[in-house]
């Protein structure tokens, strides 16, 4: 049975940890850029064989971590890209980029109740330039986060 926690909710970043039959799977993290493909983005597949005009569509850009201990198996991994993309909608207009770290560290330094100084690490991880460090934890108490 797969569960999912979801760790923090802002306007353009959502983190959930998902477990598979009560053990941890994993983070996935979803940040919604909200700009359009830079020049390194548009070398990666399936972007690479497309023409500039087909490129022009998409108009936003939704990156999709998955943060795990251990390198996941392919059936675990997809499970991971059917939550995320059940959560993101395939939305008109937006690339997807999905990309997979692994970092045995993180988890087994990570203390049970996750402060912005562990969720600024595991954006560090993915390589996220996202910002989350003026933000109180203590003030989350509305569906929307920030």
């Amino acid at each position: 049975m797969i569960r999912y926690k979801r760790r923090l909710r802002m306007k353009d970043l959502e983190i959930f940890m998902l477990f598979k039959e009560g053990t941890s799977m994993g983070y996935l993290i979803i940040e919604d850029t909200k700009r359009t493909l830079n020049s390194a983005e548009k070398q990666l597949l399936p972007f690479k064989i497309m023409d500039e005009d087909e490129l022009e569509e998409y108009k936003n850009l939704i990156k999709i971590y998955i943060l795990a201990d251990e390198e996941l198996s392919k059936d675990d991994k997809s499970i991971f890209e059917e939550f995320a993309m059940d959560l993101v909608d395939e939305k008109d207009y937006c690339a997807y980029i999905l990309e997979s770290y692994v970092d045995e560290q993180f988890f087994y330094d990570s203390p049970v109740d996750l402060e912005v100084e562990d969720y600024e690490k595991m954006l560090k991880i993915v390589n996220s330039s996202y910002d989350i460090s003026k933000l109180d934890l203590k003030n989350l108490s509305y569906l929307s986060q920030e």
